[in-house]
């Protein structure tokens, strides 16, 4: 693989040539050898699948400094009228690596985009064989396969409304990976605290335990929602997932102390108490994928209301129309947020073309998107919580990703 190497020479005065001459001969064996180094072997520098990273001679340690962005432009037509809207979907620098050992590792994300700044993502994971690990920490609770893709690593310019909706979220506790040596079974078992994601103390008598079952009969399927460009050729495979998980989950309210300058979370007194199973089939070939999940939810509200259900089901399809380079791709979702009640019911479709510039480091999307979310009404709807805002509205979304 070829390297373009940039070297920058200091400044001098015209008093200094042999200074100029004897770094041009120390710096030739140095090139040479980046030239012709297999990234695995360099202790510090940039490789396209490890990014920017520090590493000890001994392969002991390892920092790894990175970043993802969603820079987008997104005018929302709702209720007659354009609608304000984030110019940005996501902006999270973060720090991972491994310290004394390559299976002691941890990871550190910050998210940007909120206001104030909040730490998404904080954990140690301990992974001395490939069929066992344990992580531990502030994380991305694993139900919902597609949640568990990195922003870059996505279809769509966004995650979809439906997993939004049913997944569990960032929490603090202990998960249980497992992972056979041929990548065809995946499985997960995981208790957290049940606490928002900006809270950090956990909330007494919360929990959440959750495990997922991923299988590949034919072998691990595409690292990102897009394997003919990630994996191009990529050979023909299929996945599917059942999933489940079930907590006693307080919401709440933050407030900004003026005193502190400090926002301080405020939990509801009676907790929530939710049970959601899951199940999903990921199809990919070497120039299509099918991607989708579905969910059902119980719900025992924390008002003393009575217990009411909920189900939501999305899919997507992309198609590879010039190879390496441009994709075009179609999903929708439908959500009755609780089939006790009539006009409820959430139903959003996108289409899309995407360029990937160099893929999944820069890749440019142009989305279009019409929602219609039916509402019987505030007195109506009671606990119930609609996945987005009534009525109809409509999207366009140009967005670009950059992630090293």
């Amino acid at each position: 693989m070829r390297r373009r190497l940039t070297f920058q020479r200091s400044r001098r005065t015209k008093t200094e040539p042999s200074t100029e001459s004897r770094s041009r001969v120390s710096l030739l064996p140095i090139a040479l050898f980046l030239l012709c180094a297999d990234p695995a072997q360099l202790t510090s520098g940039y490789a396209p699948d490890q990014g920017f990273f520090l590493g000890s001679p001994d392969g002991n340690y390892k920092l790894r400094i990175g970043f993802v962005g969603g820079y987008k432009i997104e005018p929302d037509y709702s209720k007659g009228s354009f609608q304000d809207r984030n110019e940005f979907f996501v902006l999270r620098p973060f720090m991972e690596g491994y310290v004394f050992k390559p299976w002691i590792r941890f990871n550190t994300t910050l998210d940007l985009v909120g206001n104030p700044p909040f730490l998404l993502s904080a954990y140690v994971e301990l992974r001395p064989i490939r069929a066992f690990g344990l992580r531990a920490g502030l994380q991305s609770t694993p139900f919902s396969r597609h949640k568990a893709f990195h922003p870059q690593e996505i279809l769509f310019p966004d995650w979809a409304v439906t997993a939004e909706y049913f997944w569990s979220g960032h929490d603090k506790g202990a998960t249980v990976i497992s992972l056979t040596d041929a990548e065809k079974v995946e499985g997960y078992l995981g208790i957290y605290s049940g606490t928002p994601l900006r809270q950090f103390t956990a909330v007494s008598g919360n929990y959440v335990v959750l495990a997922r079952l991923t299988v590949s009969p034919l072998g691990p399927v595409g690292g990102t929602e897009y394997p003919y460009i990630s994996q191009s050729p990529a050979p023909f495979r299929f996945s599917f997932t059942v999933q489940g998980y079930y907590g006693k989950i307080t919401s709440g309210t933050e407030n900004f102390d003026a005193n502190s300058f400090q926002f301080t979370f405020v939990p509801n007194m009676n907790p929530t108490k939710k049970g959601t199973t899951g199940a999903d089939l990921f199809l990919q070939g070497s120039r299509f994928v099918v991607f989708g999940e579905g969910y059902f939810q119980r719900i025992e509200p924390s008002d003393g209301s009575a217990r009411y259900d909920a189900a939501g089901v999305w899919g997507q399809v992309g198609v590879l129309v010039v190879p390496r380079w441009v994709d075009v791709a179609v999903r929708g979702n439908w959500i009755d947020p609780s089939t006790s009640l009539t006009n409820v019911r959430t139903l959003i479709g996108e289409a899309q073309v995407a360029y990937y510039i160099h893929a999944p480091i820069l890749v440019l999307k142009l989305r279009y998107g019409l929602a219609d979310q039916q509402s019987p009404g505030v007195a109506a709807l009671g606990p119930v919580v609609l996945p987005i805002e009534p009525g109809r509205s409509q999207v366009l979304t140009l967005q670009l990703n950059l992630a090293y």
